[in-house]
């Protein structure tokens, strides 16, 4: 739906339901929405996933294949690498409504390692995203805490029950796929699966 392009968020923890496709050692994603003041609607995220940070850094900036990671819900019009940003021009589903929303995005990686995806032109009012990923947990090195804030409004008016309920069904469809794509890489690299997550002595 149009929500596709929020990364990229109605609590999604307070459900207790799990997807299938997070193994029983990794925490669910704890995904919360909330209305802004000022419009628009801003989303939070915290994910636990079972390998190294630059593995899913490396699946987060795999840039051509953004449509496949969020469930083909738009399609790459332009890419544009240039040094220090990527611009994507992304157009987007407004299924079951005829046509397509656009937004016209940069990238950047900032100097502390900030992943920040903000809007240049198209169909929003405002649209900026920040992915901060580090270790997990007590320095391990091989498991991923990747928080993720969005910050979003359309240029049109929409009810918020609407952008939140669909969002929020959007992200949790993108955090599936995330989890299986940086499993899949990690295991192509090592020819392993992940390790679970040691157990915190009794």
């Amino acid at each position: 739906m149009l929500w596709a392009a929020a990364f990229l968020f109605v609590s999604y923890t307070s459900s207790g339901l799990a997807s299938p496709a997070w193994a029983a050692n990794d925490s669910v994603p704890r995904l919360e929405i909330r209305t802004e003041p000022s419009g628009g609607v801003l989303a939070t995220a915290i994910l636990h996933l079972p390998v190294p940070p630059r593995i899913v850094l490396g699946v987060l900036t795999d840039y051509e294949h953004w449509p496949e990671l969020f469930g083909h819900r738009f399609r790459i019009a332009r890419l544009e690498r240039t040094e220090g940003r990527v611009v994507t021009d992304l157009q987007i589903k407004r299924s079951p409504f005829p046509g397509e929303l656009r937004l016209l995005c940069e990238t950047k990686r900032l100097p502390d390692g900030e992943l920040v995806t903000s809007l240049l032109e198209g169909d929003f009012k405002r649209y900026v995203r920040r992915w901060k990923i580090g270790s997990d947990g007590a320095g391990d090195r091989n498991r991923t805490r990747a928080e993720m804030e969005l910050r979003l409004e359309l240029a049109s008016w929409a009810p918020t029950w609407l952008v939140t309920w669909s969002l929020r069904r959007e992200l949790e469809e993108h955090f599936r796929i995330l989890h299986e794509w940086v499993v899949k890489r990690f295991r192509a690299e090592t020819g392993t699966l992940p390790a679970p997550p040691a157990r915190s002595p009794a």
